[in-house]
């Protein structure tokens, strides 16, 4: 490709990035939704597209633009340091006269949960009154099908995946149970396996089972469901024009319905539980509740209509909720600052995760802790946090156990990585997350 100016842009959702285009002349690299933790590559090439973006566009004397409602601490820390252009909005791109009211409801006042056990009152009330002015209402809820735990009420038993060692999901259309992570499929069992009790409990909802509930609600509703188990025809992409002509009266999703749709007909944006990604153990979670919350929040107001935006917490006094819906970016920022500061997350430290599997979890776990011992050996003034087993302690039917390792120096982790012991061993430098 040869140009006076080639101009770039890397989608929120790369499937091939176009940073290895053979662009000559390169003019402008423009990062859209550029705290999305898709950027950063998983697999071979490892990279964080940010970065090689950033050295691509000095090799070229080219622009680069990262764009975002919701910057990654990381990064606009290190744009601060290094006294780059920060470029904000003072006001929203569209204006507009009709007002935007948010209401954040609690989940513990069971007066909340008069008509539902899912949908408080005041989010049925609003669905209601979008229906009667056949306006469009969207619900989010970040938790595929229709319950995420099986349980057994006698003796607590747990579905589990035996390869993943993880809570399998109930689906109610299909009347089975499947891993998340590695695709594996089961019927429903009928009695527990451990003591044979025929009272089996599903509990934590999903996408699936949030759809019934408003079928049961609103029977007449037309509603429409966008999560990855949506087949091909289901699929966003291919019923953007129904959900704009106003087909559909309710929209039922996960994360992919939090980022560019502008629907003219939407009035109510629901979010059913704005603490699930709160729960995850990662340094990273209040970021990413944060940035989950802002972009769904941000489906309404858009100029078309006003809006009502309800937000069911079990704490509706979270500092991040609170800065989420007050859309004060910048309290947040300082507040999460200050804790990785104390903590020594990034951006105050490098990070390099070493990643072991075995046949066994002790086999896993000695097996880390002599590479602990190890590196502190060799490097005394690192800090190697672990071993633990991993956020998906299984993978392939072997166990996985992990090592953190916090540094300083960047260099220093990159040393180590490059004397990782082959067999067994992956590492990744640079995570976005610790999972």
């Amino acid at each position: 490709m040869k140009s006076s100016l080639a101009n770039t842009m890397f989608n929120h959702r790369p499937t091939l990035s176009p940073l290895f285009a053979p662009v000559q002349q390169l003019g402008l690299i423009v990062i859209d939704e550029s705290h999305d933790q898709a950027y950063k590559s998983d697999s071979s090439p490892h990279y964080r597209t940010e970065r090689v973006a950033a050295k691509l566009a000095q090799l070229h004397g080219a622009c680069l633009v990262s764009g975002t409602a919701t910057p990654s601490i990381e990064e606009y820390y290190f744009l601060g340091a290094k006294k780059r252009p920060i470029i904000t909005l003072q006001s929203l791109a569209v204006t507009s006269t009709a007002e935007v009211s948010i209401k954040t409801v609690d989940l513990r006042d069971n007066g909340n949960l008069t008509r539902s056990s899912i949908l408080t009152t005041p989010l049925v009330a609003a669905v209601r009154s979008a229906l009667g002015s056949h306006q469009q209402s969207l619900l989010f809820l970040n938790r595929r099908g229709t319950a995420s735990a099986i349980l057994c009420s006698r003796c607590g038993w747990q579905a589990l995946c035996s390869h993943c060692d993880l809570a399998m999901t109930y689906h109610g259309d299909t009347h089975c149970v499947r891993c998340h992570i590695c695709g594996r499929t089961q019927p429903l069992p009928s009695s527990c396996p451990d003591c044979s009790e025929t009272d089996i409990i599903l509990k934590t909802i999903g996408t699936k089972a949030v759809v019934e509930e408003i079928k049961r609600l609103f029977p007449h509703a037309r509603v429409m469901r966008f999560d990855t188990d949506a087949s091909k025809a289901e699929q966003l992409e291919n019923q953007l024009a129904a959900l704009k002509n106003g087909s559909v009266d309710i929209i039922v999703g996960t994360q992919m319905i939090t980022k560019g749709l502008d629907l003219p007909n939407l009035s109510v944006v629901g979010i059913l539980s704005a603490d699930n990604s709160l729960l995850i153990p990662d340094y990273t979670a209040s970021e990413r509740t944060f940035q989950l919350l802002t972009q769904v929040i941000g489906r309404a107001g858009r100029g078309h209509r006003a809006g009502t935006i309800i937000i069911q917490t079990y704490n509706p006094t979270h500092p991040t909720i609170v800065a989420a819906t007050e859309r004060n970016w910048i309290d947040f920022y300082e507040r999460e600052l200050a804790e990785r500061r104390a903590f020594q997350f990034p951006p105050f430290t490098y990070l390099l995760k070493l990643t072991c599997l075995r046949a066994t979890s002790t086999s896993a776990e000695k097996t880390a802790m002599k590479l602990k011992e190890q590196i502190e050996k060799s490097h005394p003034r690192l800090t190697a946090e672990g071993p633990s087993p991993a956020f998906h302690p299984r993978e392939g039917g072997k166990y996985k156990w992990q090592l953190i390792v916090k540094s300083p120096q960047r260099q220093v982790l990159v040393d180590i990585a490059q004397t990782l012991p082959r067999s067994g061993w992956t590492h990744d430098l640079d995570p976005v997350n610790l999972l």
